[in-house]
């Protein structure tokens, strides 16, 4: 397929439980996890021990916060990339989603997305060869990732949803890929 994920290993987590959109007045990038999220980030160390080589966060904060503890047990840093990130609410290109195209907006920015994913995917294949990397991202972006990795696989099946606490490992052979999902590890209380 692309010679640059042969053999890579990718853990796409979805960022943490966060503070609720709704009462937060700041910056969108920088709403934070919550308490509860917190708990859930400092979880993964103790169930993701295999060796990892890079982490990678979109830019937002509740994103690096989650991949966090993980950097600090890995004594890692955290590359962070934009191609991660959730739109603005704008998507891109606004040539192509204004116009003539409005109508398709929501098709063309999930293309964008999905390229913009494809790019990340091949920076850390080409920066880990053979690897083991995990990507934080949102919920809106990693279905997106997920379906486009499965789209070049030839595969017509997505894997679970996984919860806030939990994440898809992604396994990219020469001409195949696995995708395990793992759920939460630690279980918050509804509210």
């Amino acid at each position: 397929m692309i010679t640059a994920l042969d053999d890579l290993t990718v853990d796409l987590v979805p960022h943490a439980q966060s503070v609720a959109r709704e009462g937060w007045t700041g910056k969108e990038s920088a709403r934070p996890l919550s308490p509860q999220g917190l708990t859930q980030a400092g979880s993964l160390p103790a169930v993701m021990r295999d060796s990892i080589d890079a982490i990678y966060s979109s830019p937002a904060k509740r994103c690096v916060q989650t991949v966090e503890p993980l950097a600090r047990s890995f004594g890692l840093s955290i590359a962070t990339a934009p191609g991660l990130a959730t739109p603005d609410g704008t998507y891109q290109p606004r040539e192509w989603t204004e116009g003539f195209f409005s109508p398709f907006q929501r098709e063309l920015g999930g293309a964008w997305m999905a390229g913009a994913a494809l790019a990340v995917l091949i920076v850390m294949g080409n920066a880990h060869p053979g690897g083991h990397v995990v990507a934080c991202s949102h919920g809106d972006v990693i279905p997106v990732f997920v379906a486009q990795a499965l789209a070049l696989y030839g595969h017509a099946s997505p894997p679970p949803v996984v919860d806030r606490g939990g994440w898809h490992r992604m396994r990219f052979g020469t001409d195949a890929l696995t995708v395990e999902s793992h759920g939460p590890v630690v279980s918050l209380p509804s509210t």
